[in-house]
């Protein structure tokens, strides 16, 4: 099968039902060398042209987003689109259409006709309608005698002296009809059954080839042939197909038994490799019932399956199913061979409208999450639902262009719960923090309803997001650690995988890079388990500030490398942006100026590509804090007002307040300088920032200095004497303290170090105090008491948290006026907590305390981890961690109470 470059030629193999067309065709492509695509047509007079033509794009790994935004425009432009993408993918290749009718094929040639060099085979039963193609065409006669005779030897594996064991009865024209498949049913007989004595009364030629050979099935064979053949397909299937044809019956069945025992009958016979197969259509016509059956199983199949699939990547309750008829629960990457067969189920019209929306809406759900932007398309331009909508968008945003993402929501559907928290995470991934957190407000503020937690789990995800690129480090956890307990409950192991993503970015916030490591490790196992790449590369970027925290530059700007590749893979601008941006950091560690500055461009280029407004910011601030130099080679420096006023536009908090203090150091003293000193400590004492606020106090102590003429300046000791002795990395704080001092600040050409604004370090405080109202007065104590005696391994231990207000304390005087905490329970160790999270009221009574069962899954000390917050607004009050010492049940010593360890608050 030669062709000259130009307009497709198209060659068809026609012949009789059985002949071996589809084989044929098969092995005429092994020595071809152009890529092929495969499509089965079933013979249908119809066929819904797009999904098959953007089928071949998706099989042609062509870019997404081309067509993505040709979705917007739809009509016309989709279809100019459309036919543009196919020319530049689908050149030089073979396209077998399997069982395609001429009307069928001339409608998908005039999607394809600017493809130069595409080979179109086509096989199909009638000769007829071809003059409008072009085509060539190649009829396929039955074998001979003597080939038959030739194959049915090979396949009962001996040669048949004198002809074959039925001769004497019939010749082998009469029964085999030349047929390949017949053959090779004749030769399995031949191979297994004695001769018959005579042949039976009225019985001749195929039916009763095939009958004998049904003779030596089993019942449950014999109804795996009837419901194959009932599907009306030629179609290659597999093992799962044959499972999905008992949904509708009270039982099980042991698929690869059955496979096993008609392909031993060439009953059914191998099509490709040995997880494949195909259904003879000599076979089916013998077999298939006359009247069909009332269910489709199929339809009730895949209906059920997607929407157990799609309960893995949104945690949608699992499908109610009666004893007997459960579904073992597939992944999506399992899912992805059957794509194109659930289309073809809502393109026939298969099924009652109710399943029709079902298969669609859990379809979507795995095509975005396969990143499958070309089904997902043709599935909605055939039942653009508000799901597939929402589907699309959030499958646009995942690309980079939360713009387009907003558009293909329906503003109609913007109220109800899952288009909330999907349209906050496309605010969060446009770096519109304030706005995400606005969308999240309605969601969060209201009672959880238990048919709404998992749009609650994922909504406190997007907000435990926001609030760490927020720099509010205790209020993204405490979300997070909810959303954990939220998707573990649910059994969304995407949901899930992302909750622990985020946790890692929480934990690489504040500096605890070994415990982000373990999360980052867990995150990238359940992502894997759902086949959500474009998670597990976020997963790689964040390995980056790994190894920038543990200082292995060389380490962190190879995963840099890694991670970018991964991400341009999967079209994900947003993705490379972050990636260049913390390769940036690596080159800036190692002192290489030059590609950090290359790096933080391409970020910058790439941040504004994708409309990620916080991206664009912190590139910004980074390059504005890289010395240039003038044509006179003085040292210039860029501004940071458009920076300063992005954070403030999109309500970034950390970004703000380390710009303002930027701004305030790098300028001569000013009557604006202290107004930008005072804001910036504001800012860095409501993240409880001890780093930034001590950065704010050395600064504000230079710039008080340069513009003191009288007075006595203020000394480094001075500055020293007022970080708090429990600030994390105190040590190394007071070091590069000392040398910004020393150097005079940026005016003398030391500059705060690069690193220092990418860790929010809370301030440990006392083991059994909340520090409001106030960080003086009368304090709340958080006492925790054990109520069981020796709990051991696997047993459950019952603690009591109280928050007890001392005399003089405002939450003491009044009962009515004492607010509602929050308080969330998170393991340390390998151990489980119930409830995650409950209310409790400041009081001594055990009454108003919250009380949490412990269970240790292994002797040992163990430590819990309980974050308190006002539950009005969700300000996380205090962290407070508490170990137990888990006893072996053969160990009859006394344990003491709950001890007290170092923890994080304000």
């Amino acid at each position: 099968m030669s062709h000259s470059r130009g307009s497709p030629a198209v060659l068809v193999l026609h012949g009789p039902a059985g002949v071996g067309k589809s084989a044929l065709a098969a092995v005429a492509c092994r020595p071809h060398n152009a890529v092929t695509h495969w499509v089965s047509l079933d013979d249908a007079t119809t066929a819904d042209v797009e999904p098959t033509l953007l089928r071949l794009l998706a099989e042609s790994g062509a870019p997404r987003a081309a067509i993505v935004r040709a979705t917007l425009d739809g009509g016309r432009g989709f279809r100019r689109t459309l036919r543009h993408e196919l020319s530049q993918r689908m050149y030089d290749r073979l396209l077998v259409l399997d069982g395609a009718s001429p009307p069928v094929v001339r409608a998908l040639l005039s999607g394809l006709r600017d493809c130069r060099g595409l080979v179109v085979l086509v096989t199909s039963r009638t000769p007829d309608g071809w003059r409008r193609t072009g085509a060539t065409l190649l009829g396929i006669a039955p074998m001979s005698s003597g080939e038959t005779q030739n194959v049915i030897s090979a396949v009962a594996g001996r040669p048949l002296a004198g002809g074959l064991w039925y001769e004497t009865t019939f010749s082998t024209d009469q029964l085999v009809r030349g047929l390949p498949a017949l053959a090779r049913i004749a030769g399995a007989l031949a191979r297994r059954m004695p001769p018959p004595s005579e042949k039976p009364k009225n019985e001749s030629g195929p039916q009763w080839l095939i009958r004998l050979a049904l003779a030596g099935c089993t019942p449950g064979q014999q109804q795996v042939l009837r419901d194959l053949a009932q599907r009306d397909s030629a179609a290659p299937f597999t093992l799962r197909s044959v499972e999905s044809l008992y949904m509708e019956k009270n039982r099980t069945v042991d698929a690869r038994d059955l496979l096993h025992g008609l392909r031993a009958r060439e009953l059914v016979q191998r099509w490709h490799g040995n997880e494949t197969f195909c259904l003879p259509e000599p076979v089916a016509e013998a077999v298939r019932p006359r009247t069909p059956s009332a269910t489709t199983p199929p339809v009730v199949w895949a209906a059920r399956v997607l929407q157990d699939t799609a309960g893995l990547l949104d945690g949608r309750p699992r499908p109610w199913l009666p004893a007997g008829q459960e579904l073992e629960r597939l992944a999506p990457g399992e899912l992805a061979p059957f794509a194109d067969a659930f289309m073809a189920l809502l393109s026939h019209g298969q099924g009652s409208p109710h399943e029709q929306d079902r298969i669609a809406d859990g379809l979507a759900v795995v095509l975005a999450v396969l990143g499958d932007a070309h089904r997902l398309v043709a599935l909605h331009r055939l039942r653009p639902l508000p799901a597939v909508r929402r589907a699309l968008g959030s499958l646009a945003a995942d690309l980079g262009r939360p713009q387009w993402a907003v558009t293909l929501f329906d503003p109609g559907v913007w109220a109800s719960p899952d288009a909330v928290h999907q349209g906050a995470a496309i605010c969060h991934q446009s770096g519109r923090l304030s706005g995400a957190l606005n969308v999240l407000e309605v969601l969060l503020r209201e009672e959880t309803r238990p048919e709404d937690r998992q749009h609650t789990a994922w909504g406190l995800l997007v907000l435990g997001a926001v609030r760490c690129d927020r720099g509010e480090a205790a209020e993204a956890e405490q979300a997070l650690v909810r959303a954990t307990a939220l998707h573990r409950a649910s059994g969304c192991r995407r949901g899930l995988g992302w909750t622990l993503l985020h946790r890692a970015r929480v934990c690489l916030l504040t500096g605890r890079e070994a415990e982000a490591d373990r999360l980052l490790d867990e995150a990238d196992e359940k992502l894997r388990s759902v086949a959500d790449t474009r998670g597990r590369n976020w997963v790689e970027t964040e390995r980056i500030r790994v190894a920038l925290l543990r200082g292995r530059l060389e380490r962190a700007v190879v995963v840099a490398s890694q991670a970018e590749r991964q991400h341009t893979a999967a079209e994900d601008i947003r993705g490379i942006a972050w990636t260049s941006l913390y390769l940036a950091l690596g080159h800036l560690g190692k002192g290489d100026l030059r590609t950090a500055r290359s790096a933080l461009d391409t970020a910058e280029k790439h941040f504004l590509e994708c409309g990620d407004e916080l991206g664009s910011a912190w590139a910004k601030h980074r390059i504005a804090l890289l010395p240039l130099s003038d044509s006179q080679g003085a040292t210039a420096l860029v501004s940071l007002g458009p920076a300063w006023d992005l954070f403030g536009k999109i309500g970034c908090p950390l970004g703000t307040a380390w710009t303002e203090l930027e701004m305030a150091a790098r300028r001569r003293p000013s009557e604006l300088t202290l107004p930008l000193l005072s804001t910036a400590k504001e800012r860095f004492r409501a993240l409880g920032d001890t780093h930034g606020q001590a950065w704010a106090t050395v600064v504000d102590a230079l710039v008080r200095n340069q513009a003191r003429k009288d007075e006595a300046p203020q000394t480094l000791d001075d500055v020293v004497a007022s970080v708090p002795g429990d600030v994390p990395a105190r040590e190394r704080l007071v070091r590069e303290l000392t040398r910004f001092w020393e150097g005079k600040g940026v005016v003398g050409g030391q500059v705060i170090p690069f690193h220092a604004r990418d860790a929010v370090a809370v301030r440990h405080t006392t083991p059994d105090t909340l520090d409001l109202p106030g960080a003086v007065g009368p304090r709340c104590r958080v006492r925790v008491t054990l109520l069981d005696d020796t709990p051991a391994e696997d047993t459950t231990a019952r603690l009591l948290l109280r928050v007890s207000p001392e005399d003089g304390h405002p939450w003491r005087a009044a009962e009515a006026e004492r607010p509602w905490l929050t308080v969330t329970a998170a393991p340390l160790t390998h151990g489980s907590v119930d409830p995650a999270s409950a209310l409790l009221r400041p009081s001594e009574q055990a009454a108003r305390g919250a009380e949490f069962g412990f269970t240790a899954h292994c002797t040992g000390t163990h430590r819990i981890r309980f974050t308190i917050a006002l539950e009005r607004t969700g300000t996380v009050l205090q962290q407070v961690e508490t170990e137990l010492d888990i006893l072996d049940h053969d160990d009859h010593g006394g344990l003491s109470s709950p001890a007290a360890v170092t923890h994080r608050g304000r």
